[in-house]
């Protein structure tokens, strides 16, 4: 085994330990919710792509769709990290990234594909300090979201700084260059992860990133109660 395999492989067990002290949830009281939009609002404020405001939270109109899921991840009952999905279908069409590309996403979507919508990740600072491998059991999420709902895709808004990460961690394809979105000050890319494709190779190289059906269902419930059909048509991207 090479040192690089050897590195890697040490990553791999450090994540999946990781994991054995997470407590994912969704979030379902205004309570829960309100503690995800003030570590949203922290962490955005800290890296400084919003302006501050008076609620001291971060949260829009799309928090609000029934295709939405607000996703926390705690350690110790503390809220370490959190994320948005959306699942976007042709019958449930709308998210940021609708909005915010519209001269490519809405055509995704009205071609049939499923889609996984990810956007408001973030951690909190001390903890993402103390736990490497935070990023990825909060990512991971979106995977077992895109596999629950039988996904083609994620898509996902990407700031410049980590436009190398998203190529080389998830074969990801960048649609657009970094253009101006909503509530933020600074400009993001789009990327695309082919997820009907390039996952099993993406797992095969960091196999944290699979979960089980129950635990799926846990968080997501059934797929058949979000939206009327989430068969794919199987697009590709031209």
């Amino acid at each position: 085994m090479s040192s690089s395999d050897i590195l890697q492989s040490r990553f791999v067990q450090k994540v999946f330990h990781l994991l054995e002290t997470v407590s994912y949830f969704r979030a379902q009281t205004r309570d829960e919710h309100e503690l995800i939009y003030r570590l949203r609002y922290d962490g955005n404020l800290r890296e400084g792509t919003i302006d501050p405001n008076e609620t001291g939270q971060l949260a829009d109109e799309y928090d609000e769709l029934p295709s939405c899921f607000n996703l926390g991840v705690q350690f110790d009952g503390k809220l370490g990290a959190a994320l948005r999905l959306h699942l976007l279908t042709r019958d449930t069409p709308k998210s940021v990234l609708v909005g915010a590309y519209p001269d490519i996403v809405p055509e995704l979507v009205q071609s049939g594909a499923v889609i996984i919508d990810v956007t408001r990740l973030v951690a909190d600072f001390d903890m993402a300090r103390t736990r490497p491998g935070l990023p990825y059991v909060t990512v991971r999420l979106a995977m077992a979201a895109a596999e629950h709902f039988n996904a083609d895709f994620l898509l996902a808004a990407v700031r410049r700084e980590h436009i190398p990460f998203y190529r080389r961690e998830f074969m990801a394809r960048q649609l657009c260059e970094p253009r101006p979105y909503p509530t933020l000050v600074k400009p993001l890319a789009l990327f695309c992860i082919d997820f009907r494709n390039d996952f099993d190779a993406i797992a095969a190289r960091h196999p944290f990133y699979r979960s089980s059906a129950s635990e799926r269902a846990t968080l997501f419930g059934d797929p058949l109660t979000q939206v009327h059909d989430t068969t794919s048509a199987g697009y590709k991207l031209a």
